[in-house]
């Protein structure tokens, strides 16, 4: 039997509900008829939440998921095309077409006359490095306004959201005045010390996690050419490169901490971008090897842990391997079953962390910040991906209050990103997906299957 192919969004299906493991089968079989599906997203859920919004019938949580994305959209319409070019610093190289940040944690040291080499002061952000001198917070908001813009447009129809989309893309990664240099070769560095680390590999993971998403999804919109889309894939497939070449990618692919699995998960993404499904192979039993040394059998991730924002740390890891998950699903891999040698796995660990999205249930280790909301997606995905209802209290009783809106401090950084990340968290739990017990509720299967 073949089901029919769904090639880009107007053409996705809802989709009928099987069984976990019956997916797990049939994916191994069909992994490349996925070349049109996105990399972390469910188009025949997505269809199906556009239909409920059209008909006025979707769940409170979702219907608000979708005003605050068109606020965001709509607020990116008015603002420039963003450029690497655009920054005051020049990267050691000397072309400003190179990306170029400054890492987060690190700071002048006061007792020296020059501050160099600066200190790390782990959690403690850094003013510098978030302004429009140098690159870091002008790829998070790239990123953010393209994948904001494209997904407006899918759900509302309104042409205006995918033009906008497509001219930043155009600007960051195609037009020769403005493009960005395939590399990360200077970022998070750290005066004194280098211009340019492992750790800054991290700063590229927009690129898997929000614009092959998006590329995928304006597939077959007028505004975006085929002569962009040649243009783009010859950049991701120089950007693959270097992130399997480079001396300080590589050394980021082997740290065995949230940037290793970070890694993993943005590789795999371009692959997918890329229909390079062996790519994605190897970086699965790259990921097990790394859950072997990260999660323990109490569900504790002791890297993260040991960090100030031991809290952000041990979610944002388990964002990384949920991610990976979900894509390695899509190409026949189960990872959300992966048992280590020592008995740990990614739903153990999630199941300590579910106790703690309860604001009343106190966080046992040093932190800084507690942002309690996070891992809830994570759960709605585990459940959606096992077809368990393993999470189903948690996700019921997930509150996303928003907390009153700041202004933003000098050169442009937002101090309290807790807004922020309070939307991101209900709309990528009530719109771009939906828990198992919602109304609508589509389970991830292949597009595509033989027999």
């Amino acid at each position: 039997m073949k089901l029919i192919q769904r090639c880009n969004v107007k053409d996705a299906g809802t989709g009928i509900t099987v069984g976990a493991m019956l997916i797990l089968t049939l994916m191994a079989a069909s992994a490349d008829a996925l070349a049109g599906e996105p990399a972390f997203l469910n188009t025949a859920q997505m269809a199906v939440v556009r239909q409920q919004l059209h008909d006025h019938r979707a769940a409170p949580q979702t219907a608000e998921a979708y005003q605050h994305l068109l606020a965001a959209a709509d607020s990116a319409l008015k603002k420039p095309e963003l450029s690497v070019t655009d920054k005051g610093m020049t990267p050691p190289g000397g072309s400003k077409h190179d990306y170029l940040s400054l890492s987060a944690y690190w700071w002048p040291d006061e007792s020296k006359s020059d501050g160099l080499p600066w200190i790390r002061n782990d959690g403690h952000v850094n003013p510098a490095s978030k302004n429009d001198q140098s690159d870091g917070v002008r790829l998070a908001d790239f990123t953010a306004r393209v994948q904001n813009l494209t997904l407006a447009w899918y759900f509302s129809g309104e042409q205006k959201y995918a033009d906008k989309a497509v001219s930043l893309l155009r600007t960051w990664f195609i037009t020769p005045e403005t493009r960005m240099n395939p590399n990360l070769n200077f970022a998070q560095g750290v005066p004194g010390i280098s211009p340019g680390r492992n750790a800054g590999v991290l700063d590229g993971r927009y690129f898997s996690t929000r614009i092959v998403d998006s590329l995928v999804l304006l597939r077959g919109d007028p505004a975006w050419t085929d002569n962009d889309e040649q243009q783009m894939r010859a950049w991701m497939q120089a950007y693959l490169r270097w992130l399997q070449g480079s001396k300080i990618a590589k050394k980021e692919g082997r740290t065995e901490n949230n940037h290793g699995n970070w890694y993993v998960t943005q590789v795999s993404g371009i692959a997918w971008y890329l229909g390079d499904n062996a790519v994605i192979g190897d970086m699965a039993k790259l990921m097990k090897s790394k859950l072997d040394v990260q999660l323990k059998p109490d569900g504790t991730q002791p890297a993260e842990l040991a960090r100030t924002r031991s809290f952000h740390y041990s979610y944002f890891n388990l964002q990384a391997i949920s991610m990976m998950a979900v894509l390695a699903q899509k190409n026949g891999i189960d990872l959300w079953h992966y048992k280590t040698p020592q008995g740990g796995s990614v739903l153990t660990s999630l199941d300590f962390m579910a106790r703690f999205t309860d604001p009343s249930v106190p966080w046992p280790y040093k932190s800084l910040d507690q942002l309690r909301v996070r891992p809830v997606p994570l759960l709605s995905w585990a459940d959606n991906a096992t077809g368990e209802k393993r999470y189903e209290q948690y996700i019921r009783s997930a509150k996303f209050t928003l907390p009153p809106a700041v202004k933003p401090a000098s050169g442009g950084y937002h101090e309290d990103v807790t807004r922020g990340a309070v939307m991101e968290a209900e709309r990528d739990t009530w719109l771009l997906s939906l828990p198992s017990f919602a109304a609508g509720y589509v389970a991830p299967q292949p597009p595509e299957v033989q027999k």
